[in-house]
């Protein structure tokens, strides 16, 4: 038994009501359950209680074993003065003046064992075989709070960086950028180079290709050596000059990733078309006020010395480098949705956080080892709104084994045929 699955339990009523009693004999009924707290202080506010013939409202205390009031000083913590009754499991030591229900043998067995089971499972998806049991209705609602859950947590990110930014929603939204052309190899020195390189000073120089690419190569720390060819060897010139006009910092070449990966995703292509993008800034603007596809991204191409190389001073097969829709997609689920829906929490308007919902049902479905544990079952995988609820559920309760907060869990739990649970975690 878990404190966290009698929680559970109470909270759901998942246990017989019926002629209930205090340990020292007192007749009690429960006529309101509290709310459940999710802070610190007793479990449950503002419960209704009657024992004997006298009505009592306050909190309610959930322990597994009676001592563990003690344990945990609560008799020293005026948090838990108003404290009503104290439900436990297991009666092991009376608390003096407060009135203690115990639980145990009014939990239906079938529930703990049902509990236990999915807790020591080793399957990626615990309840792979049960989703056919649970309603579409309960899966859809389900799958909508997940991505609320996922766009709040990195709209707050977003919101938390924007502060960092003195309000600067273009600065922030150019660092989330970069943050997401490095992908998950080289995300951290690409989120280095957003911060070493202020957006504004690459605004100043956006009608010149030849210059972003000196700035942003020269402060990602590729123009460190002496070259062959012509121009990498013109990019350092250049990139040595404005190096002192704007006192750039830069970094050391080693951060950067390109082993186990296809040369058209090395950090230099990434940092051509970076570039490219740059001259289509300022964007915000572009992002709210777009209904449909942002053209912008249509037709990003390297500059023509990137169509024969991979890295600088080493010639490749010519190949005209435009990027690709699998990695815009990319872009707009993880940049672009999440700074609509972090704006309209900004701004009090949920117009736009609306519109970064209808972004997401109007890109594909992405297909990753995550998205894969849910191949079997009848969670679709239409839209980006269908897999980035199944990484989120995947990421924050399956592999943590968030059950009891989950709302398939929830219902799996709560199913009454045991043997259909037993022949299926």
């Amino acid at each position: 038994m878990q404190e966290r699955l009698l929680h559970f339990i109470w909270q759901n009523k998942l246990f017989n009501t019926k002629e209930l009693k205090t340990l020292n004999s007192s007749d009690l009924q429960i006529l309101d359950f509290g709310k459940y707290n999710t802070d610190g202080g007793p479990d449950f506010w503002n419960a209704k209680i009657k024992i004997d013939d006298v009505i009592l409202i306050g909190n309610i205390e959930l322990h597994i074993y009676a001592s563990d009031w003690k344990l945990h000083k609560h008799e020293q913590d005026k948090k838990y003065n108003n404290v009503i009754l104290h439900v436990v499991f297991f009666n092991d030591e009376s608390v003096l003046n407060l009135p203690t229900l115990e639980l145990n043998g009014r939990i239906p067995a079938v529930l703990l064992d049902k509990y236990e089971a999915m807790m020591l499972s080793q399957k990626k998806l615990i309840c792979e075989n049960l989703f056919d049991t649970i309603d579409e209705f309960s899966l859809e609602n389900w799958k909508e709070r997940l991505v609320i859950e996922r766009m709040e947590r990195k709209s707050t990110e977003i919101l938390d960086n924007l502060k960092l930014n003195n309000n600067d929603w273009e600065q922030t939204w150019y660092q989330l950028l970069g943050k997401y052309f490095g992908s998950h190899i080289n995300k951290e020195p690409f989120e280095l180079l957003t911060r070493f390189l202020d957006y504004k000073i690459l605004l100043k120089h956006k009608e010149d290709l030849f210059q972003l690419e000196a700035l942003l190569f020269g402060v990602a720390g590729f123009l460190n050596k002496d070259f062959v060819e012509i121009y990498p060897r013109e990019l350092k010139q250049e990139y040595e000059f404005l190096k002192h006009k704007y006192d750039l910092k830069q970094i050391q070449e080693h951060h950067w990733q390109f082993l186990r990966m296809r040369p058209v995703a090395f950090p230099t292509i990434r940092i051509a078309w970076f570039a490219k993008v740059i001259q289509q800034m300022p964007l915000l603007s572009t992002i709210l006020g777009s209904s449909e596809e942002y053209a912008f991204l249509e037709n990003i191409e390297v500059s023509e010395y990137w169509n024969e190389h991979y890295v600088f001073d080493k010639l490749s097969k010519y190949k005209t480098k435009i990027l690709g829709d699998d990695f815009k997609s990319i872009l707009k689920v993880n940049v672009f949705a999440p700074v609509l829906f972090a704006y309209g929490k900004f701004m009090n308007d949920e117009n736009y956080t609306d519109k970064a919902f209808q972004l997401l049902y109007q890109i594909n479905g992405e297909t990753n080892t995550k998205t894969k544990v849910f191949e079997s079952t009848k969670l679709k995988h239409k839209n980006a709104f269908d897999t980035q609820a199944m990484i989120e559920l995947y990421d924050n309760y399956c592999t943590r084994k968030r059950c009891l907060e989950c709302a398939i869990g929830h219902k799996i739990l709560r199913t009454n045929n045991p043997e259909l649970i037993a022949n299926n975690l």
